[in-house]
């Protein structure tokens, strides 16, 4: 057994700003929502990092439920990694809380190996009704800022935008592709929704062929930006193929590699 690439750690999973309609744990549909997991303690992050550190870890990634900037201990990612050959992978749903934008990137990108910055469309209105709380206007300037101070640190961090692919901003796509090209944003990823509350069921883009084929077509029509971005995900699905179930010959691709750790 090799020692793992990559460690998670979930530092404080209830703990969000915004209330994204998909998320299991801070939707508006998940009407039963209480805070019952508390955020890491101080003294066990600490140790879950040395021990990271001393197995030679590659990459950390600290919490991808709930906002990670949140966590007050956050510190200890940047103090315990800073001159290490460890890198911080971070997920955000880029509001920047605490400290701003212009802070963060100081402080995340002598660090950072990549950094996900949650958006659905730069349509403000179809971005805010996804991530409920959120301010598009906002979160779009941050966004340049970030990747401007990114290339005044001539540092080789990535910068990704990450959507959820949805049928209500499947037609914002190609917008947020030509964004991200214009602010040299490296990556775009996507993830088709996972229903887990009944009131999306809708919004999904297997929810039936004619919304199949329109993904098919759109994804199509993006391979002109190819060469230019990395879009990850957007690959067509075939027609026809509900089965969902998983293979029984499939290989788990984190076995033996990354290793998540609770936030208790």
């Amino acid at each position: 057994m090799t020692n793992p690439f990559r460690i998670t750690i979930d530092t404080n999973p209830d703990l969000c700003n915004l209330h994204c309609i998909m998320c299991d744990t801070h939707s508006r549909f998940n009407r039963d929502f209480s805070y019952k997991r508390k955020s890491m303690e101080r003294e066990l992050l600490e140790k879950c990092l040395d021990q990271a550190l001393n197995l030679g870890v590659k990459e950390i990634i600290p919490t991808t439920m709930g906002e990670p900037l949140l966590y007050e201990h956050f510190d200890l990612f940047i103090a315990k990694l800073k001159g290490t050959g460890t890198r911080l992978n971070l997920t955000t749903n880029g509001t920047f809380p605490l400290h701003g934008v212009e802070k963060w990137a100081e402080y995340l990108i002598p660090v950072l190996s990549d950094i996900k910055i949650s958006i659905n469309s730069l349509n403000p209105k179809i971005n805010e009704s996804i991530m409920l709380g959120d301010d598009t206007n906002i979160k779009i300037a941050d966004i340049k800022e970030f990747a401007k101070i990114r290339e005044e640190f001539k540092s080789k961090a990535t910068i990704t935008l990450q959507v959820t692919f949805l049928r209500s901003n499947l037609a914002e796509m190609e917008n947020l592709i030509e964004f991200a090209i214009e602010n040299k944003i490296d990556r775009v990823k996507g993830h088709h929704l996972w229903v887990n509350w009944e009131e999306l069921a809708d919004q999904a883009v297997q929810s039936d062929v004619d919304s199949l084929k329109k993904w098919n077509e759109l994804v199509s029509s993006l391979d002109k930006y190819r060469p230019f971005i990395k879009l990850v995900n957007f690959e067509s699905i075939e027609v026809g193929d509900k089965d969902t179930d998983m293979p029984v010959d499939y290989n788990c691709p984190f076995l033996g590699k990354e290793l998540w750790i609770d936030h208790n």
